[in-house]
C-alpha cells in the first residue's frame, strides 16, 4: 500500500514537471517550489510561490544558487511550509561550471529516504534551475553521491518514473588547456549530454568556458566560438566564421596550441578520430602556420 501511494505521488509530481514548471522569461520574480502540506495523504506533491528575485539578479550565479537553498531551509520561518531540507543539514559547498550546480551537503541531508529524498531533490531542482545558467544540479552528501543512486545529476526535464540515463547521460572526456609556456594539459570531465544532443557541441561549450584547474588557461580566445558542428562518419567537422578565422590567425595566437587542443578535446569522444577545420563552410590550407586542408589526428 505504501508503495502503491509513493508512486501515485510521484505521477503528480510527474504532472507537475511537465506541465506547470515556471516561465524563466521574468526577470524580477522566482518560483519557490516546496512540499504541499498534505503531499504524503495522497494530495499535490509539490506547491510554489514567486519571490521578488530583482535584487538577486546581479549575484553570481553560485551565490543565487545558495540563495535558493537558503529560502527553502526556511529556518526563519519566514514562509508557510515546512522546509523539504532537513534542519541538520548544512550546505558546504556549491559551485557552478558548464550548467550544472553542485551542491554538497552536510550528513543530515543523506538521512533522507523514499518520497521525500525525492520531493527535496525536485524542489531544490525546480527553484534553482530556473536561475540563466543553471540546467542541472548535482547533489552530494559530503562530497559523494547517495549510494543506492544512479544517478546524482538532476534537471527540470527528469523523468520520474524511468530511468534518467534516458533522458541525460553522464560522457567522460578529456579536454586540454594550455599552461602559461603553451604546453596542452589534460583535464578530466563528464558532461552531462541530454539524448540526441550534440556531443561534439557540448566539449566545444566546455572549451569556451575555461578550465577548472588553476594555472591553466583559457584554449579559444575570448569571444571566438565555432559557428556549427557536426559528424561525417568518424570525423568531427568543425566550422569557423571568416572574422573568427582571422582573428585565429593573429600573430598571437598559438595556432599549434589551439589547433591541437580542438581535435584531441573532440578526439577523446567515442567515435571521433578526426577533425576537420573549415571556414565559412568551406575547405581552407592554413590556420596561420598550421595545415588545416585534410582531417586532423590528434597527436
Amino acid at each position: 500500500m505504501k508503495t502503491k501511494r509513493i508512486l501515485a505521488a510521484l505521477l503528480v509530481l510527474l504532472l507537475l514537471l511537465t506541465g506547470c514548471a515556471p516561465d524563466k522569461t521574468d526577470g524580477h520574480s522566482l518560483h519557490l517550489f516546496y512540499p504541499a502540506a498534505d503531499y504524503e495523504a495522497g494530495g499535490d506533491v509539490l506547491c510554489s510561490q514567486p519571490v521578488d528575485w530583482s535584487a538577486q539578479e546581479s549575484a553570481e550565479t553560485a551565490d543565487q544558487v545558495k540563495m535558493v537553498v537558503q529560502l527553502l531551509q526556511n529556518r526563519e520561518g519566514g514562509m508557510d511550509f515546512t522546509s523539504p531540507i532537513p534542519p541538520d543539514a548544512e550546505l558546504l559547498e556549491c559551485s557552478v561550471s558548464g550548467g550544472v550546480a553542485v551542491l554538497n551537503f552536510s550528513a543530515g541531508y543523506g538521512r533522507l529516504s523514499g518520497l521525500s529524498l525525492t520531493v527535496a531533490d525536485y524542489c531544490i531542482t525546480l527553484s534553482a534551475c530556473q536561475i540563466p545558467g543553471v540546467k542541472w544540479l548535482q547533489v552530494l552528501v559530503e562530497g559523494r553521491p547517495l549510494s543506492g543512486r544512479t544517478n546524482s545529476y538532476f534537471s527540470t526535464e527528469d523523468v520520474l518514473l524511468t530511468s534518467s540515463e534516458d533522458v541525460v547521460k553522464v560522457v567522460p572526456v578529456t579536454l586540454y588547456f594550455p599552461d602559461p609556456s603553451g604546453t596542452l594539459q589534460p583535464e578530466k570531465r563528464e558532461l552531462l549530454i541530454y539524448e540526441g544532443e550534440n556531443r561534439c557541441q557540448r566539449v566545444l561549450q566546455a572549451l569556451e568556458e575555461g578550465p577548472q584547474t588553476e594555472g591553466l588557461e583559457k584554449l579559444l580566445p575570448e569571444g571566438i566560438s565555432a559557428a556549427g558542428v557536426w559528424m561525417d562518419g568518424d570525423i568531427c567537422c568543425l566550422n569557423f566564421s571568416y572574422a573568427d578565422y582571422m582573428a585565429l590567425c593573429d600573430v598571437s595566437v598559438r595556432q599549434d596550441s589551439l589547433v591541437q587542443g580542438l581535435v584531441k578535446s573532440l578526439c577523446s569522444l567515442d567515435g571521433v578520430e578526426r577533425v576537420q577545420i573549415m571556414v565559412g563552410g568551406a575547405y581552407r590550407t592554413k590556420l596561420g602556420t598550421v595545415d588545416i586542408e585534410n582531417p586532423i589526428k590528434p597527436q
